[in-house]
């Protein structure tokens, strides 16, 4: 969508501004000792309102401007009475008032544009009523109800997109005029609207990033201040009363930090001074710095990336602070004053009716009031006009709770092991890749990364988040949650606890048996039956390896069974000891291959059995050695062949029977 041929999104950013050239004007037409009458042009909604009995405006850079605007009863045409039946069309409506010095042709002038929020009538004893009209500037437009949302995320954003979209959610461009200027530096990972007005997240970002939020009662300004108008000359007993000047005490020494968690680094920042260039203004800041000697650390009431973004925060509230020190305020005839304006300040010489240069101010805070016959009265506040600053303005912190998240992506570019989650109250924007918190979570000099429990959740997992320091620009994950589709529970009288991951490997622990059970997807199980036993299934191969000695110890029986064929290869010695009888059954062939000495050493007695044939074949010599007698029994034939001599020898003489 476009507006004037510019997309939607950057109409506010940065129109052009031009301030007004009232200064001229003002001196020309007036006169010490004559207070000129003021007319007063009203608009509401393109109706204009000819008579009035009462106008009252106050305004202020710190918050919403207010007016009050009394008619006769008959001011609209129509006599109105309690029923309001014509005013009450103007609930919400547009007002805009100019004021000007009466019956000058070309007379200054300055315009305030607000919006009527109240229509009243009310009548006294005796009269016939009169319609009250009352109202804000369009800055209320943006301060009626608390909101929740968030900027940046998937990627960084400026302050001014912040902005610029934030405001036109609740200020019609065509009605009232925004100006957005502000710093193209500021690269913002992400932002929340927490709980908050409009009006609200605006002057604290405003505050936290070092950009000016204010309304002069004709543009609303965000971000740099605009061109300073040729500064509006008040004279002290001529067309200014009342004149009080105050030097305070204030506390000019605030230092933030902050943290980047993906640099592991901390961020700090020195001492920012604030440029005061008026003589009065700057000895009040120089002196205040000696009276105030606490420290103030705090942390940074952003989510800070760099030193530089500590430096620029502490340096806004060190501005906002220190145009407090040096403050004018008094009466005034001059109608054309309005926040943001800049004036010179001449104050009468002491013990002489002349008046000499005193100081550039900047207003702050000015009302007007004019009756039906064009009597003004005026009061204004100011400070110091060269510091770049406007005071603090209005709002408050909100302290962001733990809130319900649900991971969008756990695939960190950094490789840290951060997610992305989207609260309920998003749409289509998500968090920047924030950390998870974990039971145990470090490094060592052995382990550098990932020591501790990793376990970081999937994407569509519902999680609890909280925020450090309860910033809402700080998010983190607090841990998973179930909800009614994923949570189980842990049986009958809790016994079940678990730990499963995404693939569906199992750590079952049951507390009714005692037992422990590892299961993984393809039915490996490592269970522990909480009776002394233990039970090791692979549906497949199974292997031991060991580094050293492997040492297996069995109180009783040890049974192995081997549906194939089982290989043993030994580097070097086997030894095995029985204690008592060792039995060997070998259904078919079993082959021994020796490749030094065999020796079998039977303490008792030594039999072979063989159903088939037996033979006995060595390479060398073969002997047969008794320590008593040798017997030979065969129910066949006894033969010895040999290739030559078959030679018997006996000690005493061979017996044949």
């Amino acid at each position: 969508m476009k507006k004037n041929g510019q997309p939607e999104d950057v109409f506010f950013s940065p129109p052009k501004f031009a301030p007004d050239n009232n200064a001229d004007g003002i001196k020309e037409n007036h006169h010490s000792g004559i207070n000129r009458l003021v007319k007063l042009s009203i608009v509401v909604d393109g109706q204009v309102i000819k008579y009035y009995k009462h106008f009252k405006l106050k305004q202020s850079a710190k918050g919403h401007h207010y007016f009050e605007l009394t008619l006769a009863h008959d001011a609209l045409g129509e006599r109105q009475d309690h029923q309001l039946g014509q005013a009450n069309q103007f609930l919400g409506n547009r007002l805009t008032v100019k004021m000007m010095y009466k019956d000058i042709a070309s007379s200054p002038e300055r315009v305030f544009v607000g919006v009527i929020t109240q229509v009243g009538f009310s009548q006294d004893s005796h009269s016939l009523g009169n319609i009250v009209l009352k109202g804000y500037s369009p800055t209320i437009l943006l301060d009626a109800a608390p909101h929740t949302q968030s900027f940046g995320g998937g990627q960084p954003v400026n302050m001014g997109i912040i902005a610029t979209n934030v405001i036109k959610q609740g200020i019609d461009s065509s009605k009232y005029d925004v100006r957005v200027d502000a710093k193209a530096s500021s690269q913002i990972l992400y932002s929340a609207q927490y709980d908050e007005t409009h009006y609200n997240y605006l002057a604290r970002m405003a505050e936290a990033y070092g950009e000016q939020f204010y309304y002069d009662g004709e543009v609303l300004h965000f971000g740099n201040m605009p061109p300073q108008n040729k500064p509006i000359e008040l004279t002290y007993g001529s067309n200014v009363t009342d004149v009080n000047v105050e030097l305070k005490a204030v506390h000019l020494k605030p230092e933030y930090y902050g943290y980047n968690s993906s640099s592991n680094t901390k961020l700090t920042s020195g001492e920012t001074s604030i440029n005061h260039k008026s003589d009065l203004a700057q000895k009040a800041y120089q002196k205040n710095k000696g009276i105030f000697t606490t420290p103030s650390l705090r942390i940074a009431p952003i989510k800070a990336v760099t030193d530089m973004d500590v430096v620029n925060s502490q340096t806004s509230t060190s501005g906002s602070q220190a145009v407090e020190v040096f403050t004018v305020s008094g009466g005034t005839t001059v109608p054309f004053l309005y926040p943001g304006c800049v004036s010179d300040l001449k104050m009468r010489k002491q013990d002489s009716n002349q008046t000499s240069y005193f100081t550039r101010l900047m207003v702050t805070e000015v009302t007007h009031e004019v009756d039906t016959l064009g009597h003004y009265t005026g009061h204004f506040e100011a400070i110091a006009s060269d510091t770049g600053y406007m005071p603090k303005p209005e709002f408050v912190v909100p302290i962001a709770q733990p809130q319900i998240a649900t991971v969008i992506s756990n695939t960190d570019p950094e490789s840290q092991g951060r997610v992305t989650v989207k609260f309920d109250w998003q749409q289509s924007d998500t968090t920047n890749f924030i950390r998870m918190m974990s039971p145990d979570a470090g490094g060592t000099d052995q382990i550098t990364q990932n020591r501790g429990y990793v376990a970081i959740p999937e994407v569509g997992d519902q999680v609890m988040v909280g925020f450090v320091h309860n910033h809402p620009d700080r998010p983190f994950v607090m841990g998973g949650i179930f909800h009614g589709g994923t949570g189980l529970g842990g049986g009958v009288n809790n016994h079940l606890k678990s730990i499963q991951t995404r693939s569906g490997i199992k750590v079952l622990m049951n507390d009714a048996e005692g037992s422990v059970n590892i299961i993984d997807p393809s039915g490996n199980t490592y269970f522990m039956d909480g009776k002394g036993n233990i039970t090791v299934t692979a549906p497949k191969d199974m292997n031991f390896n060991a580094g050293a000695n492997l040492n297996i110890s069995v109180g009783q029986n040890m049974t192995t069974t081997v549906g194939a064929n089982q290989s043993n290869t030994i580097g070097m010695n086997k030894v095995d000891n029985i204690t008592m009888n060792h039995n060997e059954s070998v259904g078919a062939m079993k082959n021994m291959a020796i490749g030094a000495n065999f020796m079998t050493n039977v303490t008792g007695k030594l039999t072979h059995y063989v159903k088939g044939d037996m033979e006995t074949f060595g390479e060398k010599e073969h002997r047969l050695t008794s320590l008593k007698g040798v017997e030979v029994n065969s129910k066949g034939n006894v033969e010895h062949h040999a290739e030559k001599e078959v030679m018997n020898n006996s000690g005493e003489k061979s017996k044949s029977q």
